[in-house]
């Protein structure tokens, strides 16, 4: 049964996660689609060694993204062997959790999902650009309505996800009036070997995990 929670990106038992993005021409458009996606997971059969998928509809009625989350690299490639490449499980590529930002005991519900992409030049400068942004995030906190932030690097070195999590849209729009995110843009535009490529605003449509035995 589809479940309205967010999923938990940093599961250390399912590594792989691989996120895919399809344009849509309306808001009934997104729901329709996201609802035959998981009414055709919901009635099996279940994919072998997919843990979860959620389904989030971007705020300007024009994105459905997906995200699925596997066991292993292995468990996806067999599922693409076997079934050709299903559009909300195939990706490319597919993305790995490398740092997170917290705060300890963290307990509140996300309200929206900000998302930013970037094209990079090789494994290097996804690490490098991922540390220079952390590192320039303040000691005290950050706005109140920001919950979580999980910086995803896909395993083929040329892409990084910036995947955050936030109360609401609104608090997320006052952080960026507030400048809040300044220091971040200057490193998006001043790194070499780094591109900003799309982002966006999300709300939860809904979600799935894998049946139990």
């Amino acid at each position: 049964m589809i479940s309205p929670a967010f999923p938990r990106i940093a599961r250390s038992d399912v590594p792989l996660i691989v996120i895919g993005t399809r344009h849509t021409n309306s808001p009934d458009h997104q729901r329709r689609t996201a609802d035959a996606d998981a009414h055709e997971f919901d009635r099996g059969p279940w994919a072998g060694g997919l843990a979860a998928i959620t389904w989030f509809l971007s705020m300007d009625g024009e994105t459905l993204l997906t995200c699925a989350q596997w066991d292993s690299d292995a468990a996806h490639d067999a599922y693409l062997r076997g079934n050709g490449p299903v559009t909300p499980l195939a990706g490319p590529p597919g993305y790995r959790l490398y740092r997170s930002l917290a705060e300890e005991g963290e307990t509140r519900t996300p309200g929206c999902l900000i998302t930013a992409a970037f094209d990079v030049d090789g494994p290097e400068r996804q690490w490098y650009f991922t540390d220079a942004v952390i590192a320039a995030q303040p000691e005290e906190g950050g706005h109140p309505g920001a919950i979580s932030a999980h910086f995803l690097l896909s395993t083929d070195g040329t892409r990084v996800l910036l995947y955050t999590e936030w109360t609401s849209a609104e608090a997320h729009q006052e952080a960026a009036e507030a400048g809040d995110h300044d220091k971040g843009h200057d490193i998006f535009s001043s790194t070499p070997g780094v591109r900003l490529t799309h982002g966006n605003r999300y709300h939860l449509h809904g979600a799935l995990s894998r049946p139990l035995p």
